[in-house]
């Protein structure tokens, strides 16, 4: 019964996957910033470095950055925060459950690449990499999620096809630099 009172509460809110953006028809001139640390009141931080763009009003994310376009798109970095009800007792393994089931809704031409599990300031977290369709090429995503005090948190890297190497592995360290308070 539990597991599926979380899908309606995960339903709820917006997947955790964050689709491939296009990159604007007509870029302005973007406002890139220095190394930061951007710290949520949802009770998180990462750290961004000088070359990614914050966006604003982005549907379902907490912060969102981007970096120059590859292609006709650009790496994005995202992070969603979804509260889940306490009286649901999810674990991190019933949310991993229910995305991956709903991964070949949303994804598409899904090829998981891998599962790893981590930690994100001491708290188990599960790293998960995987390609599909974006909107204007191939994509691949790098996304980390863990469960604390009943709040999902879900940061996700995308990377068009051809990103260079030293920008995906900004987009990773990103990623990696997050931290629950």
């Amino acid at each position: 019964m539990n597991r599926v009172l979380l899908s309606l509460a995960l339903l709820a809110g917006p997947f955790v996957t964050v689709q491939a953006q296009t990159a604007p028809a007509a870029p302005t001139e973007p406002r890139t910033i220095e190394t930061i640390t951007a710290t949520s009141s949802k009770g998180y931080s990462i750290r961004v470095p000088s070359g990614w763009t914050p966006l604003k009003n982005v549907p379902g994310a907490d912060v969102a950055f981007i970096n120059k376009t590859i292609g006709a798109l650009r790496p994005t970095v995202t992070v969603v925060v979804q509260d889940i009800p306490a009286e649901l007792k999810a674990t991190l393994a019933d949310v991993r459950d229910i995305n991956e089931r709903r991964m070949p809704e949303v994804v598409t031409k899904l090829k998981f690449l891998g599962e790893k599990n981590v930690k994100v300031s001491g708290q188990p977290a599960i790293l998960w990499s995987y390609t599909g369709d974006g909107e204007g090429g191939t994509v691949r995503w790098t996304q980390i999620f863990t469960l604390k005090n009943n709040r999902l948190y879900t940061a996700t890297l995308m990377l068009p096809s051809g990103t260079p190497a030293d920008l995906a592995e900004q987009g990773r360290a990103i990623l990696t630099s997050m931290t629950l308070k």
